[in-house]
């Protein structure tokens, strides 16, 4: 029994979590910047996205194992499904518990929040929470993943990005400015960039199983793109700071920048598992970015 929650604990990747807890952390910072801030609440938050980005994981690595996209040379270790430590079955009552876990959590954050669950707002989170829950579970499960037609940049960006910062900030708040979407939009593409930096490393194995961006426009433009994406979270945060009238320590995130040129530069001169370095690297830029930019 300990040693398959030992496997169960693996399985869930939990060195992951801070990337997808990013957007939380900042909706939750630009709260407290405004003078409003509740623990309870931002801790209901995290617990409703740290069990569905959980559940992405588990339904990604069932998803993959069915499809046969995994393999120890495509990703460079063996996930518990690859080594038989799991069945599907147990990884699929795993994403049964973190599924309800996500539904319960988010029930209670909207209702604490708003104080009724049948109003305009809370029924338009409910909404979103609904397709939060759906887009981890089919991410790469089911006959059309989505994961698999080049669709995953653009969930992790409004789900991990926009709607973690806006929808943390608007439970918080019960406001949501437009000034906000500055930096959810710059959260949405620090954390899409570790998605893409992914697909560029695993691009020659995914050619026989899945699209994805970096396949669609080929490996050197892929890199084009990821660029952008590191490099425009710092403009939009200057726009941020310049419209609000920040002081100077407002631009510590700025102290990452050359950091995150490193980057980008080292992705240009590596390919495929060589990238994994590069991964660790920008999952650390992003957490740092999100606590010197607010």
């Amino acid at each position: 029994m300990a040693r398959k929650f030992y496997y169960q604990l693996k399985a869930l990747r939990l060195f992951s979590l801070p990337l997808s807890l990013s957007g939380i952390v900042m909706g939750g910072l630009l709260a407290n910047s405004c003078g409003h801030f509740s623990w309870l609440l931002f801790g209901l938050a995290i617990v409703t996205a740290a069990a569905l980005h959980l559940t992405c994981n588990l339904a990604n690595d069932v998803g993959d194992y069915q499809s046969g996209n995994d393999s120890f040379e495509s990703i460079g270790y063996e996930t518990m499904l690859l080594s038989g430590k799991l069945s599907v079955k147990d990884v699929m009552m795993m994403i049964g518990f973190f599924t309800v876990l996500a539904v319960c959590a988010g029930i209670a954050l909207v209702y604490l929040s708003f104080g009724k669950l049948f109003t305009i707002r809370s029924l338009i989170m409910f909404f979103i929470g609904a397709l939060a829950v759906l887009a981890a579970i089919f991410y790469t499960i089911g006959k059309k993943p989505y994961g698999y037609r080049a669709l995953g940049d653009l969930a992790v960006f409004i789900f991990f990005g926009v709607v973690a910062v806006a929808g943390t900030f608007f439970l918080l708040t019960e406001t949501l400015p437009a000034i906000v979407f500055l930096p959810a939009v710059a959260m949405g593409f620090m954390i899409t960039g570790v998605v893409n930096l992914n697909n560029i490393r695993d691009i020659e194995n995914d050619r026989k199983y899945r699209k994805t961006i970096p396949i669609l426009i080929g490996e050197q433009n892929a890199k084009h793109y990821h660029t952008v994406l590191v490099l425009l979270p710092f403009i939009l945060m200057i726009i941020y700071n310049i419209l609000l009238h920040k002081t100077f320590t407002s631009y510590l995130f700025l102290l990452l920048l050359p950091f995150a040129l490193h980057h980008v530069v080292r992705v240009f001169h590596q390919r495929g598992l060589t990238l994994n370095k590069e991964l660790g690297g920008l999952i650390l830029i992003t957490g740092l970015f999100v606590l010197s930019a607010i």
